[in-house]
């Protein structure tokens, strides 16, 4: 099981624009080109997919969902 989260609160810019890609709605663009976004070092990350993978879901269990900036 898989989602695409694209929603203010757990989305993200990239899986609203897939989402709205695929449907071939036009790609939307909010804002006032001052917002900031976070990075994360690229060692940072591959350490949460490694947790990730550490504690994924057994066979039955609802999917965990991570967020790695919080």
């Amino acid at each position: 099981i898989n989602r695409f989260d694209y929603d203010g609160d757990y989305g993200t810019v990239l899986n609203r624009f897939l989402i709205q890609a695929a449907i071939g709605y036009p790609i939307t663009v909010h804002g006032t080109d001052g917002q900031t976004r976070a990075f994360i070092h690229i060692q940072d990350s591959v350490r949460c997919i490694e947790l990730a993978i550490k504690d994924a879901p057994r066979s039955g269990e609802r999917v965990k969902i991570f967020n790695q900036m919080t």
